[in-house]
Formats: C-alpha cells, structure tokens, sequence
C-alpha cells in the first residue's frame, strides 16, 4: 500500500534543497516582476511602476533575508537578469525626467515670453 505521511523526520540535505527551491522561486517571482516593471516603463506607466516597484522592494526584502550560499549557475543567472533589467529601469526613469525637465523648462520660456509680450502693449 502506498504510504502517504512520511515516517522519518526531513534530513538536513532535504532542508537545504527545499530552502534552495524556495530562493528559486522567490527569484523567478521577482524577475517576472522587474520584467512588469520594465514593460510598464517602457510604456510611460509611471504610476503603475512606481506602485510595483514598492511591492518589488519587498519581495526583494524577503528574497535575500536569508543567507545561503546557493552559487548555482541559475541563480547566478537571474541575478544578472535582474541586474540588467534594473540598468534599463533605470535609463528610462531618467530618460522620462529628463523630459519633464525640458518640457517644464519649455514652458517657463513660453510664459516668459507671454508676460513680456503682454508688458509691451
């Protein structure tokens, strides 16, 4: 008969494995999220970036609250994705300032010239 409740207790090669695939998980999360991140920014969603990027804090907070020492190769991986989506988040947050920047530095010229213009007649 198939035996359905384990007897034994969870060795400690089975602890690290589970935490292991915990830390995985936590990171693919926290790639689709960058990646939601990037996609909203790259659309000029400021609002929706900024709101998943609170919630990505935390995710990151709870991601890296543990100290292992899991090296491999696809953690290394995702590390450097997130590490690259960040890069690009970034650029565009300051492509998007600077924009406004110009736009309201535009504007202020524009207003000058419409109070002098209105001080000559």
């Amino acid at each position: 008969m198939l035996q359905l409740v384990s007897t034994g207790s969870l060795d400690n090669q089975d602890c690290e494995q589970m935490q292991v695939s915990r830390k995985r998980f936590r990171l693919a999360k926290l790639l689709r999220s960058t990646e939601e991140i990037l996609n909203r920014a790259q659309q000029g969603d400021w609002e929706t970036v900024e709101k998943l990027e609170h919630l990505r804090q935390m995710e990151l907070a709870i991601c890296f609250a543990e100290t292992d020492h899991d090296d491999s190769p696809e953690i290394i991986e995702a590390l450097a994705a997130l590490v690259h989506m960040n890069k690009e988040i970034t650029r565009l947050v300051e492509e998007a300032r600077n924009r406004l920047v110009d736009q309201q530095q535009a504007k202020e010229v524009r207003q000058q010239a419409a109070r002098s213009y209105e001080w000559e007649d």
